[in-house]
């Protein structure tokens, strides 16, 4: 079985980190910022590598000061595993050891290596995740949870578990949850839990939606939640009522909220049909400025449906991305004549911002992401919570406006994947080879193109940017800079 769609850049991203994490040689000075570091499956694996690798970075980065991780343990295609917290300031990656895959977390503008975990053992591979590098996900990754007072590092794997040697293999997505602020070595996690094929094996619609509440593991027939604590809760039954009235939810769009479960509406023929949260808000409730509650469709000649306005293309942290359409949507094969974009708060669905043009819509799918593929690219946040990110939009959540990089006939697709608190977004433009370097200020929405051997940053976090790139060399490597003063 081959699960369908690629997942997402960020993700990606991740991968790539963790790969980044197997070093060459020494260890961590007294002060547990990053010294030579460790030979892969060492005493200390983990341990960072002084800064050695050269990239161009944008000027607001000093290429001079900062620390890499390399990963030479991950197989090619895969990505690397990491995530990062902008509330604390730190990253975190995996390296591959003899014992099992061990977490590390850094402050992101020091290097100062914080904690590692216990090795974690993920579920066996599948023929076909060993077999298939390119589009088969067989590493695991790490998700950020935002839930509660306290954020976790989600580490999660797809693959095949038994209770015992009396029972067969099944398909099983398995996770632990690591405190973002915990400190120490050797940590165990402060949960785990694994979700089980119910018939012995995922479809191919496998998704896996990272959320405040923990990890939803949501299938077209299967719905679990896996919370930081553990627990695994079939949320099969949840509820979302639209209007008033009970929907059948959108599996290609679903997240674990603080409050329960937030979906679209599974509208058959139309991108609409709004969106709730299990046992909260609804989209009816948090109508941007200059849209209404409904829109028009036309499944057939001279008949009007008129559908719950909205529908969420992506989350990231405790906010959700929505489309909302304008004007009249004249048959299912044509997309709403307008389209304006805003950004929710989760907790209560208040508008944070707004963008007047289309945002894309983020993949799920647990598999491998393609970074030149808008959809397989998260939504992003500064590390002080001002700025978003998605797809060719800037979002300022402080002033309420967001703007719109795809403008003009011929204008190549610009995909963001980071922004910093200065309000300064980072991506690339194009969709093949060779992709242009590109910077976008939120308060302009300008977009300038940098010199073709600009690296930007995949990630930004307190103080610092991280950099997935091989630098010229065989093996990926995870580049922390931090900014200039």
């Amino acid at each position: 079985m081959r699960i369908g769609k690629t997942a997402t850049a960020l993700l990606l991203a991740g991968g790539l980190i963790g790969a980044l994490s197997a070093c060459s040689s020494g260890g961590d000075r007294a002060d547990g910022t990053p010294g030579g570091g460790a030979a892969h499956g060492g005493t200390d694996s983990t341990a960072g590598v002084a800064l050695t690798s050269k990239i161009t970075a944008p000027a607001a980065f000093d290429s001079g000061k900062g620390w890499e991780i390399k990963a030479d343990w991950l197989p090619e295609g895969q990505p690397f595993p990491f995530a990062v917290s902008p509330k604390s300031g730190t990253v975190a990656y995996l390296d591959k050891t003899e014992q099992g895959y061990v977490l590390s977390v850094r402050e992101a503008a020091s290097g100062k290596l914080l904690s590692t975990g216990k090795p974690w053992q993920a579920p066996k591979l599948t023929e076909e995740q060993s077999e298939d590098h390119t589009s088969v996900l067989a590493v695991p990754r790490i998700s950020l949870i935002t839930g509660g007072g306290r954020e976790f590092f989600a580490v999660w794997a797809r693959g095949e578990k038994r209770k015992d040697e009396l029972h067969d293999f099944r398909q099983a997505v398995s996770a632990a949850f690591y405190p973002a602020d915990a400190s120490g070595k050797d940590l165990a996690p402060a949960g785990a839990g694994d979700v089980e094929a119910p018939d012995g094996e995922f479809d191919n619609q496998l998704s896996v939606f990272p959320g405040a509440g923990g990890l939803l593991v949501r299938s077209s027939s299967d719905n679990f939640l896996i919370s930081p604590d553990g627990k695994v809760t079939d949320n099969g039954d949840a509820k979302v009522r639209i209007g008033g009235q009970s929907v059948d939810g959108d599996y290609h769009m679903a997240f674990p909220g603080r409050d329960g479960l937030v979906t679209n509406n599974k509208h058959e023929g139309t991108g609409e049909g709004g969106f709730g949260v299990d046992g909260g808000w609804d989209s009816a409730q948090a109508i941007p400025p200059g849209v209404e509650a409904v829109v028009a469709f036309e499944p057939v000649s001279n008949s009007v449906e008129r559908v719950p306005n909205g529908h969420v293309v992506g989350a990231v942290g405790d906010l959700l991305i929505a489309g909302w359409g304008k004007g009249k949507k004249e048959s299912s094969a044509v997309t709403v004549s307008e389209e304006i974009s805003a950004v929710h708060d989760l907790a209560t669905g208040r508008v944070r911002a707004t963008a007047p043009c289309e945002t894309a819509s983020t993949s799920y799918a647990a598999g491998v992401p393609q970074v030149t593929e808008r959809e397989d690219v998260p939504a992003a946040v500064s590390p002080d919570g001002r700025y978003l990110v998605k797809g060719g939009n800037v979002f300022d959540l402080r002033t309420g406006r967001g703007t719109c990089t795809d403008k003009g006939e011929g204008a190549k697709e610009i995909t963001l994947s980071s922004v910093g608190d200065d309000g300064i977004a980072y991506g690339l433009a194009g969709e093949e080879a060779p992709r242009t370097p590109v910077s976008v200020s939120a308060a302009t929405g300008a977009a300038e193109p940098l010199s073709e051997k600009t690296i930007t940053p995949t990630a930004m976090a307190k103080g610092a940017g991280v950099f997935l790139t091989h630098a010229g060399q065989d093996t990926v490597r995870m580049i922390v800079l931090g900014l200039r003063h």
